[in-house]
């Protein structure tokens, strides 16, 4: 089970003002595409990855349920984020962030 205390700096964590940066993003016509539900639940799920990473919690099936925990959580902003604006460069940055700073940086 997860402590009180890092649930709260998932609920802090930059990622989670990224996700609402995402649904904030309105890029100019032509570019990217249309964000999917899949687009805007690895956003999230990548956050509590490297957010658990950053805490020493590496357990597969604690961050699957931490990853379920937060998607229930943030799933008005991940409605919003879908059918925003993205570009497979962020995308991949995304896969490929390997701390939650750089994560929160792709998202700009």
């Amino acid at each position: 089970m997860i402590a009180a205390a890092p649930s709260r700096q998932l609920r802090s964590a930059p990622w989670a003002r990224g996700l609402r940066i995402v649904a904030a993003l309105v890029a100019a016509a032509g570019c990217g595409r249309r964000a999917t539900l899949a687009d805007c639940q690895l956003i999230v799920d990548r956050g509590v990855e490297l957010q658990m990473k950053g805490m020493s919690l590496t357990d597969t099936a604690a961050v699957q349920k931490r990853e379920q925990q937060v998607r229930a959580s943030l799933q008005i902003e991940i409605d919003s984020c879908e059918g925003r604006r993205v570009t497979e460069r962020m995308m991949g940055c995304v896969r490929a962030a390997p701390t939650t700073a750089d994560l929160d940086q792709c998202l700009r």
